[in-house]
């Protein structure tokens, strides 16, 4: 479980977005690329560095 103390980054993706690339940035200090999918959710969090990816609502 994430700590609630910790802020994560929280990415806004277009609405119509099936999946998400995430690699932690920072080029060689983030972590390996991953695919993630919304599997009809509006976010979808990276297990690596726990960034949150969500869709944006026009």
């Amino acid at each position: 479980m994430a700590n609630p103390n910790i802020k994560h980054e929280i990415i806004t993706v277009d609405s119509h977005a099936d999946e998400v690339a995430c690699d932690g940035g920072n080029g060689a200090l983030g972590h390996p690329l991953v695919y993630y999918s919304f599997d009809g959710a509006d976010t979808v969090r990276c297990g690596y560095c726990d960034r949150e990816f969500t869709k944006k609502h026009h």
